[in-house]
Order: structure tokens, then C-alpha cells, then sequence
């Protein structure tokens, strides 16, 4: 579940008079479970949401947060997970991790509400938690969109906060400050909207990919010209669901460099029309089902009627999907996702296509 996901579930809960404390893990070394950004929100009534992985850290996490419930103070911990024994799992990574519960979650409502308004609108800004030594307290959480980030009260370089959000992953720093020799920390958590798919064809290959789009956090969004087809019962995992003219609905996409294209329409025609309304947009991803000759036909085509040049032709991922030997539907869906991580992850394809037509 995605940070946003968890805040939201977080207001929700707050909403309905629920008890939960919130556990975060703010930095990591080593081989750990999850790694910093990891969340949980623990209910007083037993039930979870989100994870920070299972197994000793979780089950050590758990118990603090309850604790921290009980309490009402919000606590800092450092965990060495070699030095753990005696868990049921036998689960040892060997890593550390610094984890903070907060059972007080409803000081934050407002930033909390911030940021998940953030991810609504694709904005980036950052939430900061600011924790005191050596007693390890942290303190209120703040929120800055990006054009106001020199406006967070955490004491750090304009420059240093800048570059932190554009690495877009979570973390600590230590500030040591010379005005009253008490080093702070500083937990800080990017706001980086979920990056988009856009699938253009609702059919079965449409509808499985946009589940595994779901699973993996994008957000997702499916055009078809067929209204059986377009429509939030055969498409219920979808953000988005547009019903008209495939190729002309592509045009009209804010298509962005954290946008991923996979075209899966009925036709050789219909995915050609699709690929040019897209072929010159700077998504990392641009992919189309098929053969290779089917591919070769496509391609050649759009390059010998100056519709799109050799260099744009030769981004467009087809076959696509990776070599995993899928057949069925559900299989062919997991290789082609398979593929969109590894561009998002390691900006890579990684591995060779296989073809689907």
C-alpha cells in the first residue's frame, strides 16, 4: 500500500473514532524487510493496514505501537534484526532499522490531508517529522509543497532539501546544531504522484493489465471505443475509464515522462492509430502487442510516411512483455507488468520480449 493509501486509510480512521498508532520506518542498513518509508497503522482492535515487511520487525514494530497506544507518547527504536531470536518465523535478515510509532496521529490530520491532496493533484512537496536526541522524540509533522520548501522548519540547506525530493525516496538526517549543541533528526518523505499507465484497449489483456497496474500502484488509466467494454464493471481496478475514439482519447492524455503506454486494441489498424497519436510524447514507456512481423509491418510504416522518426520508432517496446513463458491471459498481463517495473525501478527493460499476438 502506497504512503498515500496509508494517510488516507489514516484519516479514515480518525474519522470513525478508531485508536491506531502509526509505525514508520525512517531509516534502514543492511538486509532489512522493507526499507525507509515503510508504514503500518496498528489498530488497538488487532487489525493492520499497510506493512513494514513481517516477521521480527513487524511483530517488534506491533508491540511497540501498542504500547505506544497505552502511553499516548510517541516513541523513536533501533532494531539490529541479527540480534533478534526466539520469533516463531525464525525470520533473522541481519539488518538495522529505526522505526518511529506514533500513537497521536491526529495532531498531523491537516498535514496528513495535505499530502494525500498532493498525490490526488500529481503535485510533489515533502512531509518532515523533526526528532530531538538523544531521547529520540519526535515531534509534529509538517508539509511543504515543492515551490514553498525553504519554508519547513527543520533547518536544512534550501539546496539539500531540493535534491532530496528530487531522489524521491525517503529518509533521516542528522542536523547538528551549534546554537545549543542538541543534534536533531529529521525524517523526510517525498510526495511523487503515482507514475500513470495508460492501456489502450479494454479487452482481456486490457482488463488483466489494469489489474496488475492496480497491485502495483499506478494509476491507471483504460481507453476503448466499446461501451460493454469501457465501463467500471469490466474495469473495476481502473482510476480512469474512457469510452471513445482510441487513438484520438490517447491524443488528448497528459502524457509525462512518469507516464507508461501499453496498447493492446482488437486490430493491426486500431494499434497503429494509437501508436502514432503517442509516438512523439516523452513517456518512459510506449509498448504494443503482437508479433514481430507485426511490429516490423507497423513500424516500417510510420517511419516511411514521416509520421515518426527511426529514433522514435526504435523507443516502442513490441513485442513486449518479459520472456517468462506466459500463455494465458493472467500470465501474459504479469510479464507485461513485470516489464513496466523493471523500466520504473531500473530504467531498463532487462530482459528480452516475447510475442503475444
Amino acid at each position: 500500500m502506497d504512503p498515500s493509501a496509508l494517510y488516507r486509510k489514516a484519516l479514515e480512521l480518525m474519522e470513525n473514532g478508531r485508536s491506531f498508532s502509526m509505525a514508520e520506518v525512517i531509516w534502514s542498513s543492511g538486509s532489512t524487510p522493507q526499507k525507509a518509508g515503510a508504514m503500518a497503522l496498528f489498530e488497538a482492535n488487532g487489525s493492520v493496514w499497510g506493512t513494514l515487511g513481517g516477521g521480527c520487525l513487524e511483530a517488534e514494530s506491533r508491540q511497540r505501537a501498542l504500547e505506544a497506544l497505552d502511553s499516548g507518547q510517541a516513541r523513536v527504536f533501533d532494531l539490529k534484526l541479527d540480534e533478534v531470536g526466539n520469533w516463531d518465523d525464525g525470520l533473522i535478515c541481519g539488518g538495522r532499522v529505526r522505526v518511529m510509532v506514533d500513537p497521536n496521529a491526529q495532531e498531523n490530520r491537516d498535514v496528513y490531508r495535505q499530502f494525500v491532496a498532493a498525490g490526488k493533484e500529481r503535485k510533489q512537496g515533502l512531509l518532515a517529522v523533526i526528532i530531538r536526541h538523544p531521547d529520540l522524540t519526535p515531534g509534529r509533522a509538517f508539509w511543504a509543497p515543492q515551490h514553498k520548501l525553504e519554508g519547513l522548519p527543520i533547518g536544512i540547506e534550501p539546496d539539500a532539501i531540493h535534491q532530496f525530493l528530487k531522489a524521491g525516496r525517503p529518509g533521516a538526517l542528522r542536523i547538528d546544531r551549534e546554537e545549543d549543541g542538541a543534534p536533531i533528526e529529521v525524517y523526510l518523505e517525498p510526495m511523487i504522484s503515482r507514475p500513470r499507465l495508460i492501456i489502450a484497449g479494454a479487452g482481456n489483456i486490457g482488463r488483466a493489465t489494469a489489474h496488475q497496474g492496480f497491485l502495483l500502484e499506478f494509476e491507471v488509466t483504460v481507453i476503448d471505443d466499446r461501451p460493454l467494454y469501457a465501463n467500471r464493471d469490466n474495469l473495476p481496478d481502473a482510476d480512469h475509464v474512457i469510452c471513445g475514439d482510441i487513438a484520438g482519447e490517447m491524443a488528448q492524455q497528459d502524457i509525462t515522462g512518469d507516464t507508461y503506454i501499453v496498447i493492446v486494441t482488437r486490430g493491426h489498424r486500431r494499434d497503429r492509430a494509437v501508436l502514432e497519436s503517442c509516438i512523439h510524447s516523452p513517456a518512459a514507456y510506449i509498448g504494443m502487442i503482437g508479433s514481430r512481423r507485426k511490429s516490423k509491418l507497423i513500424r516500417d510504416s510510420l517511419v516511411r510516411e514521416n509520421a515518426a522518426t527511426q529514433a522514435q520508432i526504435d523507443r516502442v517496446v513490441s513485442p513486449m512483455g518479459l520472456d517468462i513463458g506466459a500463455e494465458s491471459v493472467e500470465e501474459i498481463a504479469l510479464s507485461i507488468a513485470s516489464q513496466l517495473v523493471g523500466v520504473r525501478r531500473m530504467g531498463s527493460l532487462d530482459a528480452g520480449s516475447k510475442s503475444f499476438s
